[in-house]
C-alpha cells in the first residue's frame, strides 16, 4: 500500500475515486455518500451545501488532473463525467465506450487506462493534501491577505462596515476563501444577527458560526486562482436596527495580512469624546484603555484614518471611541 510522507495511502484516495465513476459520476445524487475522507480533506469544509461541495470537488479533480499526461487526464475526467462529452452519459460503462473510441482502443484497454489514470491521479492528491497539512499557519486556506480596508459608518441609521479584502492565492485551484467577524456581547445578551452582501467579487455563503461572538462567511470566487494569483472582493455588513456594537472596530490577524486600512466616519451630529488608535494590543488592554497620546482626530468630514503595514498575527489593531 503506497501511501504519502505522513501516511494518506493513494491506494485509498485511489479507492475513492474509483467509487465516484459508477453511474452519473460526478453528478450523482448520492455523491455525498460516496464521498471518502481523503476527497473530503481535499474539499475542505468551507462548501455550504451539496451543490457548493460538487462544484468545488469537480474544481480540484480537474486542478490535479492537469498534472497528468494528456491521454491519462482525458482518461480519467471523462470516467468521471467531468469532460464535455461525456457529461450528459448516464452510465460508467458509456463512458468507456467513448473513451475506446476517441482512442482507438477495446473497451478493456480503456479501463485499464482510466484504472491507471485513477492511481495517477490519487498520487497528485496525496502530494497536495501533504503539501496543505503541512503550509504555515500564516495562510491556512490556500491564501493570504495583501490588503484588507475596511470603511465602518457610523452617520448612517444603523452602523454598517464596507469591507474590501484583496487576497493572494498560495495553492492552485483556489476557488473559496472566508472572512470572518468577531463581534463581542455581554454574557446576557444575544447573539447579534449580522446580515451581508458581496458588493463585488464573488458569490457569498453564509456558514453557521463556530461560536456565539464568531460570524463566518465563505466567498465563491468567480474563478479559480493560482499561486500568486490576486483577487479583490467586497462585502457589506450591517447590525440591525435597535442592535448596538461596542465602541471600537478591532482587527486581530489569525493568518498573514500586509496592511490593514480603517477609516470610521462618525456622525457630526454627535461626535465622539475621544478616539485613540489601537496598535498591536491585547483584548485586556483595548477593554480597559483610555485616551492619551494614542489620540486620532477627526477631519472635517467627521471620519479618523488609520493604516498599519504587516500587523502581527493575534494581536488587536484599529481604533476605539466613546460617544
Amino acid at each position: 500500500m503506497t501511501s504519502n510522507q505522513d501516511g494518506a495511502p493513494t491506494s485509498l484516495i485511489a479507492a475513492e475515486i474509483k467509487a465516484l465513476r459508477k453511474g452519473r459520476g460526478i453528478r450523482a445524487r448520492d455523491l455525498e455518500q460516496r464521498l471518502g475522507p481523503y476527497l473530503r480533506e481535499l474539499v475542505g469544509d468551507i462548501a455550504s451545501d451539496i451543490a457548493d461541495r460538487r462544484r468545488l470537488l469537480a474544481s480540484e479533480l480537474t486542478t490535479q488532473a492537469a498534472r497528468l499526461p494528456d491521454d491519462l487526464r482525458t482518461a480519467v475526467l471523462a470516467s468521471l463525467g467531468q469532460s464535455t462529452e461525456t457529461r450528459q452519459m448516464t452510465r460508467f460503462g458509456d463512458r468507456v465506450s467513448w473513451l475506446a473510441e476517441q482512442s482507438g482502443h477495446t473497451d478493456r484497454t480503456a479501463l485499464r487506462r482510466i484504472d491507471a489514470a485513477e492511481q495517477l491521479l490519487a498520487e497528485e492528491i496525496a502530494g497536495e493534501l501533504r503539501r496543505r497539512r503541512g503550509r504555515p499557519a500564516s495562510a491556512p486556506a490556500g491564501w493570504y491577505l495583501d490588503e484588507f480596508r475596511t470603511i465602518l459608518r457610523l452617520d448612517t441609521p444603523n452602523p454598517e462596515s464596507h469591507e474590501r479584502r484583496r487576497i493572494v492565492a498560495t495553492r492552485p485551484g483556489l476557488t473559496h476563501v472566508m472572512a470572518w467577524l468577531d463581534v463581542p456581547r455581554k454574557p446576557d445578551e444575544p447573539r447579534m444577527d449580522l446580515t451581508a452582501e458581496v458588493l463585488y467579487g464573488g458569490r457569498l455563503v453564509r456558514r453557521p458560526s463556530q461560536a456565539g461572538n464568531r460570524f463566518e462567511f465563505v466567498i465563491e470566487l468567480p474563478a479559480p486562482l493560482g499561486p500568486g494569483d490576486q483577487h479583490e472582493y467586497a462585502l457589506i455588513l450591517r447590525v440591525p436596527q435597535g442592535e448596538q456594537m461596542r465602541p471600537h472596530y478591532i482587527f486581530t490577524p489569525e493568518y498573514q495580512c500586509n496592511a490593514f486600512d480603517l477609516t470610521v466616519r462618525f456622525d457630526l451630529d454627535h461626535p465622539p469624546v475621544w478616539v485613540r488608535a489601537v496598535s498591536g494590543e491585547t483584548v485586556r488592554m483595548f477593554d480597559d484603555a483610555r485616551p492619551g497620546s494614542d489620540l486620532v482626530k477627526l477631519d472635517r468630514a467627521g471620519e479618523a484614518h488609520v493604516r498599519f503595514e504587516k500587523p502581527v498575527m493575534y494581536l488587536g489593531y484599529g481604533l476605539q471611541w466613546q460617544l
